[in-house]
């Protein structure tokens, strides 16, 4: 049975994550996704991160969790065969999808309006860092700057410290899920309709949609929120991280009335299941803020920290999963990630093999369709692995392929000693 995107072709001129993590959902879900790559490849190629001990061989974890499942084809397009390959394979795909500046695509003419008129069925989709309108518009970004333009560091840290970054890339993951959704959005829309049309989003785009209701919060009060360290800034109330006695880490959210009440006694203070404050779920949940003061909130939370103190990571694991009423979870590492049962079950994480390492695990296609499933294919590809393939099937000779192949490998050997 075809996959819901079977027949589509898609040419992603990307770099990093934001785009790049957006190709790779449409891979999953049955595009043909083929990568431009320049002579020394993305950069993310060689990105090594932290405690990384693979081979050299080996691609970055970020080039794997982004480009796995797609077809690489090496150009150089600030060459006249180069762009000439690159529009040839525009021209007969369904979509066009980067993440590069619009100045720099704008100067190689490939910008919506001078690729439609080869391609009017086009899809141009591209995603930025400040969106595609305003002063800003052109601005370079990084993860770090869309966190702090968009306002979600400002939440993150200590209540009297700095802020602090959140520690993942949640500008460019949520950048990279607004992407996919918008190119899926308008490739229903030509399906339906019949109008090709461009698409684009931003990095602070989507920090904005996904605190939609703590900036919502700072509309109707006129006060932004403020860091709350431990706890949930626009929550009043005992929601937050407390730690076991044996230095197990927890995130106390939402407990019903009974299961308080068993909380409360089990860690040596039922007097707190009676307070008239905290006795029922809305009140716990600060929905309630005018009977709820700072000092009451603060009392309630040292009460707490005392409660999950007086036992173990285990003990308190075993009660939290014992019952319905409380969405209590462990605060797991990425290590316990990746070993969860859960995530192993719904295919989160799928395995797959590498050159260097043999079989390993990929971040797998987190959407579940029951009849036409996404499919994590391969691994991602390595540099130029389908250049010849696409230039032979555009119609271009053995000599031209060989011209493009030549030069790329001239430049890398400069550069890499490759």
């Amino acid at each position: 049975m075809p996959q819901p995107l079977s027949g589509i072709k898609v040419v992603e001129m990307g770099m990093a994550i934001q785009g790049p993590a957006a190709g790779v959902y449409l891979s999953d879900m049955g595009a043909e996704v083929f990568k431009i790559e320049p002579p020394i490849g993305d950069s993310s190629r060689l990105h090594r991160g932290v405690n990384n001990n693979t081979p050299p061989d080996t691609p970055g974890a970020m080039f794997i969790a982004g480009n796995r499942g797609k077809k690489s084809v090496c150009l150089d397009v600030h060459t006249q065969k180069g762009i000439e390959v690159l529009r040839a394979m525009i021209a007969e795909c369904d979509v066009f999808m980067s993440n590069y500046r619009s100045p720099f695509l704008q100067k190689l003419h490939l910008d919506y309006e001078s690729l439609k008129k080869t391609n009017p069925g086009l899809i141009y989709a591209v995603v930025n860092g400040f969106g595609p309108l305003g002063p800003d518009a052109d601005r370079p970004m990084v993860e770090g700057a869309a966190q702090a333009r968009g306002g979600l560091a400002s939440l993150c840290g200590p209540a009297d410290g700095l802020a602090m970054m959140p520690g993942a890339t949640v500008a460019d993951g949520t950048g990279a899920i607004q992407f996919a959704l918008g190119i899926m959005t308008a490739l229903l829309e030509r399906e339906r309709h019949g109008i090709a049309q461009s698409v684009s989003t931003s990095a602070l785009g989507a920090q904005v949609f996904i605190q939609s209701w703590e900036i919502q919060q700072c509309i109707l009060t006129g006060k932004p929120l403020e860091r709350a360290g431990s706890h949930m800034p626009n929550i009043r109330g005992p929601y937050g991280i407390y730690e076991a006695s044996d230095g197990g880490l927890f995130l106390f959210t939402l407990v019903g009335d009974e299961g308080w009440s068993l909380f409360c006694n089990m860690g040596g203070d039922p007097e707190l299941a009676k307070e008239a404050l905290w006795d029922d779920g809305v009140k716990r949940m600060g929905a309630i803020p005018e009977i709820q003061n700072d000092q009451s909130v603060e009392e309630v939370r040292l009460r707490m920290r005392r409660i999950f103190s007086s036992r173990t990571t285990e003990e308190w694991q075993e009660f939290f999963h014992s019952r319905d009423d409380c969405i209590v979870e462990k605060i797991q590492d990425h290590q316990d990630v990746i070993s969860d049962p859960q995530v192993i079950e719904n295919e989160y994480v799928v395995p797959m093999s590498f050159s260097g390492i043999g079989e390993s695990m990929v971040v797998g296609n987190q959407i579940h369709l029951s009849e036409t499933p996404a499919v994590v294919k391969i691994p991602p590809p390595e540099l130029g692995d389908s250049t010849r393939e696409v230039m032979e099937k555009l119609g271009f000779s053995d000599d031209e392929v060989d011209e493009v192949e030549s030069h790329t490998l001239g430049i890398r050997k400069q550069f890499l000693g490759d």
